[in-house]
């Protein structure tokens, strides 16, 4: 791929059937699995719907080869301390505005895999068993058909759900910014990705997404409060040893916050 002269020279990473190496023209992506294809069709539609990708330089059937970060003229990977900077927070959200745009009129939309999927009455009460509570999850099932219906109705698009600085490419003057790796992209209401965003962003750079994004639709946050940890308690039940990202969200279903947000969506009184 990209030529006679194209050399191999570091492996970046070897995960989950995808492998990162380093080139001499760029980085390559080799796929060994059907997520390595979701990837590549997702570089694909947003190219063709107008939001910003990193270059793709050439590609195979199972491979991707794109520009390469460190020495991009245009573009260098994402730090800690750029969490704390609103003129970046700005474009990060200039770039999320257009990603969800795109995606409502995207014709392919419910051909993609949504987070929700993963919320079935089943996995639910599977769920139920690896982390009992005796309040909670009665309750959740009790109510499981509201959390569904108000799920399956909430307007969807494309939505990228793995927001973090490793995974952010930003313009050399700091304003403008994307997402690349889109493992984890796919189908979903907009706010859970508005929700990763400011998560990970100081109070001062949250506000300045917050202003350019706009307003948010309040039925997608009030079920999000809910659906948000069951999404991240069903990932981190798939692992041979609970992962520690999940210690808070067990926190949350032990000290009654999961269930305090599972009433207030479910509008019982406090």
């Amino acid at each position: 791929m990209g030529g006679m002269n194209n050399k191999i020279t570091e492996k970046l990473s070897d995960k989950d059937g995808v492998v990162v190496y380093r080139t001499t023209a760029g980085v390559l992506k080799v796929f060994a699995n059907e997520t390595g294809q979701q990837e590549m069709r997702f570089y694909d539609i947003l190219r063709e719907y107008g939001v910003p990708t990193l270059r793709v330089l050439a590609r195979t059937e199972s491979s991707l080869l794109l520009e390469d970060l460190a020495i991009s003229l245009e573009w260098r990977l994402g730090r800690p301390e750029d969490m704390d900077d609103p003129t970046l927070a700005r474009g990060i959200a200039a770039w999320y505005s257009t990603l969800h745009t795109a995606g409502r009129r995207y014709p392919g939309l419910y051909d993609l895999p949504a987070e929700t999927d993963k919320l079935a009455e089943a996995n639910m009460r599977l769920l139920a068993k690896a982390f009992p509570c005796k309040a909670f999850w009665p309750k959740l099932l009790a109510n499981y058909d509201k959390l569904r219906q108000t799920l399956d109705a909430l307007p969807q698009t494309l939505v990228y759900n793995d927001f973090y600085c490793s995974n952010l490419a930003v313009a050399r003057n700091s304003v403008a910014a994307l997402m690349f790796d889109y493992n984890m992209a796919g189908r979903g209401y907009a706010y859970g990705d508005l929700r990763n965003v400011t998560y990970s962003l100081s109070e001062r750079a949250a506000r300045a997404f917050r202003e350019v994004y706009g307003e948010v639709d309040p039925r997608e946050q009030a079920v999000d409060a809910v659906a948000c940890d069951l999404i991240a308690l069903w990932n981190a039940a798939q692992r041979t040893a609970l992962p520690r990202w999940a210690e808070p969200i067990l926190g949350r279903l032990r000290d009654g916050t999961l269930l305090r947000n599972l009433e207030e969506f479910i509008g019982e009184p406090p």
